[in-house]
């Protein structure tokens, strides 16, 4: 059974960091093969937008975004596993009710999708509309195949204020929006309430700081029975510590590294004495894969995880009770870090009207409302955030809402960057290095990405 649950929690983090995570790979470059397009098509016929929603067993208030080509098909393409599948499949079939002058074929590639997407892109054989995350951002804008999508909403009245804006800024390049985002995750604290009640202590609550929950942490490490807090070598669990102490990894400008400054080293330096003096646990050093399975299998208190772990302890661990705070807050402000991901249109599609109806309504408060109804994801419009449901979800969803709280996003070196965090984190957990000397190589590595010295 331990193996079998292990092999769950490898197959749910695969569909986590998917669903709501961007890769951490540094990509290379695609051909270009088309201009991008700065006018909405009027060379082929339109077919006027229905006046009334058709009615059928998906339930359909809107109208189709745009005026559609006549006879447009176009495919759509994007990762995840067959719950995410069905999700858009459903969407598709939403859209369909609104927009009946257009037939997308679904055709996801649940493994591998940037690396087959941008194969396609070199040979011409690109999907219409597809899911877009930094990595793709850095690939096809500069290239000219994504489709500039700002004169296609301002025909649809849609804005990119209609959307929470820090998920826009991975999406947004030299003013223009080259996707909208589909879906979005953060980090809350989870807990266990019965490593509290072993340590006697209190339940964590909204307005805790992180110096609260280390205390937490080593109360419940005293105890014997749990580690306190579980933390891998991971740039995404590190990144809210830095973010409310007022620092980032890189400048506004995404030029300059900024891992050497007080700011990150400070908050290094907490989770770096939190490890030595064993109140912060690693998954490995409680025989866990991820910190989210250590909770289910109930080895530590705490630890930060996003929505993904409802379903999660649903499926796999449904006797286990567990708890959500938001995330603490730290010396500077209480901030958290968001994972997004986009659907963008392909600049060389024959109907680009039909391919931007399709990204609009697919990232609509229509079709978004749906979506958080099947507690998948966040709605990526900040006035439906109270549809969410459930109390933990909505707890770990507040996070995302923080005025100080940012996607972990710093240009085309994205990935490099965070790596370099994690790199460093893991050499001083190790205790290879201490964090002056781990966080200086950092610097350099994350330098040397960005574009060479400061």
């Amino acid at each position: 059974m331990k193996s079998l649950s292990k092999l769950l929690a490898l197959l749910f983090i695969g569909v986590m960091l998917l669903a709501a995570c961007a890769p951490a790979t540094t990509p290379t470059e695609a051909p270009a093969t088309v201009a991008p397009a700065t006018e909405p098509a009027t060379e082929a016929p339109m077919t006027e937008a229905p006046t009334e929603a058709p009615t059928g067993e998906v339930p359909v208030t809107g109208s189709c975004p745009l005026p559609v080509e006549e006879g447009a098909t176009i495919v759509f393409s994007g990762w995840g596993d067959e719950t995410e599948q069905q999700i858009y499949r459903d969407s598709i079939e939403r859209f369909g009710s609104v927009c009946p002058g257009v037939t997308v074929d679904y055709q996801p590639v649940p493994t591998e999708f940037q690396d087959k997407l941008k194969a396609q892109m070199a040979g011409g054989t690109a999907p219409d509309v597809f899911y877009i995350d930094d990595q793709l951002m850095t690939a096809f804008v500069p290239t000219g195949q994504l489709l500039a999508l700002d004169p296609y909403m301002e025909e649809a009245g849609v804005s990119s204020d209609d959307f929470i804006p820090a998920l826009m800024t991975i999406f947004t390049q030299d003013g223009q929006t080259y996707a909208l985002p589909k879906d979005w995750g953060t980090l809350g604290l989870v807990y266990l309430p019965a490593a509290f009640e072993a340590a006697g202590i209190d339940e964590p609550t909204d307005d805790w700081t992180w110096e609260d929950m280390r205390a937490a942490a080593q109360a419940i490490a005293d105890t014997g029975t749990y580690g306190g807090f579980c933390m891998g070598p991971d740039w995404a669990r590190f990144a809210p510590f830095v973010f409310s102490n007022g620092g980032a990894f890189a400048s506004e400008d995404n030029t300059t590294a900024t891992l050497d400054t007080p700011e990150v080293k400070e908050m290094a330096n907490f989770v770096a004495e939190m490890k030595e003096e064993g109140s912060l646990v690693t998954p490995s050093d409680v025989g866990a894969t991820w910190c989210g399975e250590a909770i289910g299998l109930e080895l530590v208190g705490m630890t930060t995880e996003g929505g993904w772990m409802v379903n999660f302890m649903k499926q796999t661990y449904p006797d286990v009770e567990w708890k959500a705070v938001q995330i603490p807050a730290g010396p500077v402000t209480r901030a958290d870090v968001i994972f997004t991901n986009g659907i963008g249109v392909n600049a060389a599609t024959e109907f680009p009207n039909a391919a931007a109806a399709l990204a609009m309504y697919l990232t609509s408060a229509e079709n978004q409302a749906e979506i958080v109804n099947t507690g998948f994801a966040y709605s990526t419009h900040p006035e439906q955030a109270d549809l969410v449901q459930d109390p933990n979800d909505l707890a770990i969803s507040g996070g995302g809402l923080l005025p100080d709280t940012r996607v972990a996003y710093w240009g085309p070196s994205t990935g490099a960057v965070n790596t370099a965090v994690s790199q460093a984190l893991e050499r001083v957990f190790l205790g290879d290095q201490d964090v002056d000397t781990a966080f200086a190589q950092a610097q350099e590595e994350a330098q040397a990405a960005l574009g060479g010295g400061r």
